[in-house]
């Protein structure tokens, strides 16, 4: 249903960075044994500079492997309430492009204490979904974006 998950965020000059990878760090899965890096290793750091000099942390983490990306799945079924999942749902056509990718924004802030909040602000832990949709059709991709939170089915298909 998944080929990958990004997440990205970024760190203003006046912002921990730690904190910013603290939010981001929710979205991974904890480390399960030696063999897999810890999730701040999943994570990767650009620096760059606002438009006046300001300097900015993109941080960015890539999930490929299906119990990795099942884990942020879960996650957002589990900590988002129904009356968001519903919402969420009903916005997918606005959330889903062309190139099957479904985007969600959770405020930076609120990732960082560890809720999942919704938002459509710019201080954000920003989600892309890469959907396996076949054939790879923008309708397809909202039938399969839809299937992921279907409330009814709590079983990963």
């Amino acid at each position: 249903m998944i080929h990958y998950i990004s997440l990205r965020a970024s760190a203003q000059a006046t912002e921990d960075p730690e904190k910013v990878r603290s939010a981001i760090g929710l979205f991974l899965p904890p480390a399960e044994d030696e063999l897999k890096p810890e999730g701040s290793d999943f994570i990767s750091e650009y620096d760059t500079s606002g438009y006046h000099g300001n300097r900015i942390i993109l941080m960015e983490a890539k999930l490929h492997k299906n119990r990795h990306t099942r884990y942020v799945i879960d996650l957002i079924r589990q900590r988002l309430g129904k009356q968001e999942i519903s919402e969420l749902v009903d916005q997918i056509p606005l959330r889903v492009d062309n190139d099957c990718n479904l985007y969600i924004r959770f405020d930076k802030q609120q990732a960082f204490q560890g809720k999942l909040a919704m938002t459509n602000t710019s201080d954000v832990v920003q989600l892309r979904i890469k959907l396996k949709a076949y054939p790879a059709k923008y309708e397809k991709a909202i039938e399969v974006a839809r299937s992921l939170f279907n409330m009814e089915d709590q079983a990963w298909v």
